[in-house]
């Protein structure tokens, strides 16, 4: 039956989520091209740079080989030593010049012999106006790149160092060894590559890719949103709008709900085409059970009345209103059951009116049941936030509890000093001096039951009551 009664609000929630899904849909398609991107390109994008180190290196080895099988691994030191006085020498030099300059991306090349100090120069293919290497025989200090490498290029070691931004930007060094006739490195011949060209590549190639991803990307996006407006957000829109306009203040109005709804005719093939039947036949079946949902409803709530009026009236007193015995027994199994879990926490109060047979007696029950009434105000008073049973005729019980549980003692002397001070009144008739013995006791460990509670309250109680009638007349 609820479901019923929901039908607009369901159908209205379709509008927002049709009205959602034409935002939703479109960029989550867009947001999902653009991840697809991000990380096509930074994957392209370091692909492409190593393939660029890769085909560099292979280059730097290619000419590295070619100047390292010209070079005699045991004329070394005579070439460092004699450089240009040997007429081998001039002719190597030529020959190394004029291979550097087939490679126009090669920026330096020379063939240097490692020591502690750096690189000591043996062959320079720079032109006249390079300024990287000096004249043969000169030291070269190392750039900080290159000096974490000078131990295994002193020990002879094969290497190709890849560095970061330097002074002249990103470079590529190839050092290959020389060996003489007995295996040991006499030198290095050196390749240096500008590894900018490679990072301009790669930026020319990621804006390609960006633009081109960019053009897939955004002809997907449209295509899929046509698809999505056609199969989806459409007709959700008809189905929303047609709701927007439904009423239900009457039979007829739900009927018309109905042919709305079918008038739309929606094929979509789809999951949207079932939740359309779907709804039309919950609105059928509502437009069945609406016609006898109002009088049911009225019969639930007349019942309902009816037995909130026959549960007040099993719980409360007739003349107080205040709980009575059964609703007092259906706590103390409450009290029994946290004592049994050890989370009880409670104290009794214990009232027994004074005087209440004199009266009776005197001046009739119709006092008598005034002076219930006007001790009881009294107790409900101090003991605003507890529950209040009258179990007997002139008898009351309190479960403290909570705020009341913890300021129990500070309520027990207000509860004496109100009655010491109504019964005080001597100018109020004897029906209006209100009077009561109170006694109290709280719940500890060595209590089993919620009964060895009341009895020490009542104890207390017959106490007070029995300090009453001495001071004040047993009779009283």
């Amino acid at each position: 039956m609820q479901e019923l009664f929901g039908m607009g609000e369901r159908l209205s929630r379709i509008k927002k989520k049709s009205q959602s899904l034409s935002f939703r849909l479109p960029l989550t398609y867009m947001i999902s091209g653009l991840l697809i991107v991000l990380m096509v390109i930074p994957i392209s994008y370091f692909w492409f740079r190593k393939q660029m180190i890769n085909d560099y290196t292979r280059i730097a080895q290619g000419m590295t080989s070619l100047i390292a099988r010209q070079l005699d691994g045991n004329k070394v030191t005579e070439y460092l030593e004699k450089n240009r006085e040997l007429e081998e020498y001039d002719v190597l030099r030529r020959g190394f010049q004029e291979l550097k300059e087939s490679y126009p991306d090669v920026l330096y090349a020379y063939v240097l012999r490692f020591e502690e100090a750096g690189g000591r120069v043996i062959f320079n293919m720079q032109d006249a106006g390079a300024k990287a290497v000096g004249a043969p025989g000169m030291v070269i200090e190392l750039q900080p790149p290159y000096l974490k490498y000078l131990k295994n290029l002193i020990q002879g070691e094969e290497l190709s160092v890849s560095t970061g931004k330097t002074e002249e930007g990103r470079l590529l060094t190839y050092f290959r060894p020389v060996l003489d006739d007995q295996g040991r490195c006499q030198c290095h011949v050196c390749v240096t590559f500008s590894m900018d060209k490679v990072y301009e590549n790669n930026i020319t190639f990621l804006a390609a890719m960006l633009a081109f991803f960019g053009l897939v990307v955004a002809g997907v996006l449209m295509i899929d949103a046509w698809i999505v407006r056609k199969g989806v957000t459409e007709p959700l829109q008809k189905m929303s709008d047609c709701a927007h306009d439904f009423t239900y203040v009457t039979e007829s109005d739900r009927f018309q709900n109905v042919q709305k709804m079918e008038e739309l005719n929606l094929h979509t093939a789809s999951e949207i085409e079932e939740l359309y039947y779907e709804f039309m036949s919950v609105m059928k079946e509502s437009l069945y059970y609406m016609t006898n949902l109002s009088r049911a409803k009225s019969n639930i709530q007349e019942q309902e009345e009816k037995l909130d009026q026959i549960s007040e009236t099993a719980y409360k007193d007739a003349l107080t209103r205040v709980g009575n015995q059964a609703a007092y027994n259906k706590l103390i199994d409450v009290l029994t059951q946290e004592i049994a879990d050890q989370t009880a926490k409670f104290a009794i109060v214990m009232v027994d009116l004074n005087n209440l047979k004199y009266v009776n007696d005197k001046y009739g029950h119709k006092y008598g049941d005034g002076y219930i009434k006007g001790c009881c105000n009294i107790i409900c008073n101090i003991y605003k936030r507890s529950p209040v049973f009258r179990v007997g005729g002139d008898e009351f019980v309190v479960v403290l509890r909570n705020e009341d549980y913890m300021s129990r003692l500070l309520r027990m002397t207000q509860i004496t000093e109100a009655f010491m001070g109504a019964y005080g009144k001597l100018d109020k008739d004897p029906w209006e001096r209100y009077s009561a013995s109170v006694g109290m006791a709280e719940f500890t460990e060595n209590d089993s039951s919620v009964d060895q509670v009341v009895k020490r309250a009542d104890q207390a109680m017959y106490e007070n009551k029995e300090k009453f009638k001495a001071k004040y007349g047993s009779y009283r």
